[in-house]
């Protein structure tokens, strides 16, 4: 049997691989996944000793503050998905700390119990080391200059969006 090497396949896989690796040094959405991830796991081990994690504190932050009028809304103020948002809520619904009225049409008015309003109070210390933790690795004044990095990283996607739409 004879075996003929294929050095034309030998280049296309090479060439895959050197496009591949150039995507995965260059891709924001890998990178911003990678980074939402490691942050995550920063405040979920600090918050964990309450119980909650990151998301789950967001949304009672920002049930608290009554700027969302919808799920939709409170989805995109906390930053997730409908679906994680609906878990979350389920959970946190079952832990007594929101509870959610009847409001216009389908749409449901999330509030916090007292329970939940107490969570916040104790959790935020715990929130607040997990914050000073990263911003104290970062160079001076790095944290407000990645937040607005962020701030047009997220108008940009947007407008992509917009435009797909």
């Amino acid at each position: 049997m004879l075996y003929i090497h294929d050095m034309s396949r030998d280049a296309d896989i090479e060439n895959l691989s050197h496009r591949l690796t150039l995507i995965g040094a260059t891709c924001l959405g890998r990178a911003a996944r990678r980074t939402a991830n490691l942050i995550t796991r920063v405040y979920n081990h600090r918050l964990a000793p309450m119980g909650l994690e990151v998301t789950q504190f967001s949304i009672l932050s920002t049930i608290a503050l009554g700027r969302a009028k919808s799920a939709s809304e409170l989805a995109d103020l906390v930053g997730v998905e409908r679906s994680t948002l609906a878990r979350n809520l389920d959970r946190l619904i079952d832990a007594g700390l929101v509870t959610s009225t009847k409001g216009d049409g389908r749409r449901l008015i999330y509030e916090l119990t007292s329970r939940g309003a107490e969570m916040i109070e104790r959790a935020l210390p715990l929130w607040k080391l997990a914050q000073d933790e990263l911003v104290e690795q970062l160079p001076h004044s790095g944290d407000d200059t990645i937040r607005d990095d962020f701030r047009l990283l997220r108008r940009a996607a947007k407008a992509v969006l917009a435009k797909a739409s």
